[in-house]
């Protein structure tokens, strides 16, 4: 199977002309610890909370007036969208990352996968726990692998995950506004999947009552949201319990253009 068969196509992304600050902040956004950077459609560095962190502010850089572009890592593994999924899963293994970024034929960044996605697509469940495994606390702070979230919690999360009892595969997609989650909602009832398989978390409660009973899904479990990035007015965060169907409901969620969580092994 070839990586443009399941890739998110959404990618969010920095420029290197825009200020650390502004970097900062879409970061803070949409929960992660590291964006690519683009020049047009053109890939060229990644951006980490590390560099914004050891590279700029503790250098006294004023990140109202620091361009990416000062602190940026301009080495970055990829791979294209034609390439099979267990090269893109190699690639990852030999270089100790958990994400990799996607190019079409023009060399343009067309999307991202990640060791959670491949494991699920390619049904080798290990995957991710192998590669966890030989993840070191710095390797991802070098040019190369320079992937790192920055984030002690959401490393920590990952080694679990891999290394549960895989009974079930609990898959994530965050959107923007309620119209598109709606709509991701629908094609997954539409899919197969039931009410009591699909669950979905906002930060306005009467927004998500009021949308749980009109897609009639259930509130993500108690247990569960702990662990939950902190959601942005409007935003939707849906997931499924998809078991052995998680490829099927990451297409889904692609398909409506969520931003992915990640594939979530739980605990027992």
């Amino acid at each position: 199977m070839q990586l443009k068969e399941f890739i998110n196509y959404r990618v969010e992304v920095v420029h290197p002309g825009d200020t650390l600050q502004h970097a900062a902040t879409k970061m803070k956004d949409l929960d992660v610890g590291s964006m690519p950077v683009c020049e047009g459609q053109h890939l060229v560095g990644i951006l980490t909370d590390r560099d914004i962190t050891i590279r700029a502010t503790a250098q006294g850089q004023d990140p109202t007036k620091t361009a990416v572009r000062e602190v940026m890592t301009p080495d970055v593994l990829y791979c294209f969208e034609t390439q099979e999924v267990e090269e893109a899963a190699k690639m990852m293994q030999e270089n100790q990352i958990r994400r990799l970024f996607v190019l079409n034929e023009d060399r343009e960044l067309v999307g991202i996968t990640s060791l959670g996605e491949l494991a699920t697509v390619t049904g080798n469940r290990t995957l991710a726990g192998e590669t966890l495994e030989r993840i070191s606390e710095s390797s991802e702070a070098g040019s190369l692998n320079s992937e790192k979230e920055g984030e002690e919690e959401d490393g920590d999360e990952e080694n679990q995950d891999a290394t549960a009892q895989l009974g079930e595969t609990r898959v994530t997609g965050l959107f923007h506004d309620q119209g598109t989650a709606k709509k991701a909602i629908d094609e997954l009832h539409a899919a197969g999947f039931t009410r009591d398989a699909i669950a979905l978390a906002m930060d306005d409660e009467v927004e998500q009552e009021n949308l749980m009973q009109d897609t009639q899904v259930q509130a993500v479990p108690a247990e569960i949201i702990p662990s939950l990035p902190d959601l942005r007015t409007g935003a939707v965060l849906i997931v499924v319990e998809a078991e052995e169907r998680a490829a099927e409901a990451l297409e889904v969620l692609n398909r409506n253009h969520a931003v992915p969580g990640g594939v979530r092994m739980p605990i027992d």
